[in-house]
């Protein structure tokens, strides 16, 4: 991978958004043995582990868990995880996660002070 790709994923992953997002890994049951933030890596790991967690955020289905525990009534829809890092399945979950995020803003949506 080029320096300066990996420069900007460990930049992105250090993040206050990816920092925050990363707060939900506790909460989220999750069968791959990749975490999403680990503070003991070694030290020599570093950028291959921010590619990992990258890698892991972007495949849609840790974005959609934690959807499911913002709002836990969503559409049930399958979620795909793909070792392979098949694109279409990404493009998959994040079209399911911009469904569950549009439902949920959607909710209760009125005239603001009507009644």
């Amino acid at each position: 991978m080029e320096s300066g790709l990996k420069e900007i994923i460990e930049e992105f992953m250090g993040s206050a958004l990816a920092q925050w997002i990363q707060l939900f890994e506790n909460m989220v049951e999750n069968e791959s043995s990749i975490q999403l933030y680990n503070q003991y890596m070694e030290v020599n790991s570093g950028s291959q582990s921010a590619l990992d967690r990258y890698k892991r955020l972007t495949n849609g289905v840790f974005l959609n868990e934690v959807m499911r525990i913002i709002d836990p009534n969503p559409k049930v829809e399958r979620l795909y995880n793909s070792e392979r890092d098949d694109h279409m399945l990404r493009v998959q979950n994040f079209s399911i996660l911009s469904r569950h995020l549009r439902a949920f803003y959607q909710v209760g949506e009125g005239p603001v002070g009507a009644g």
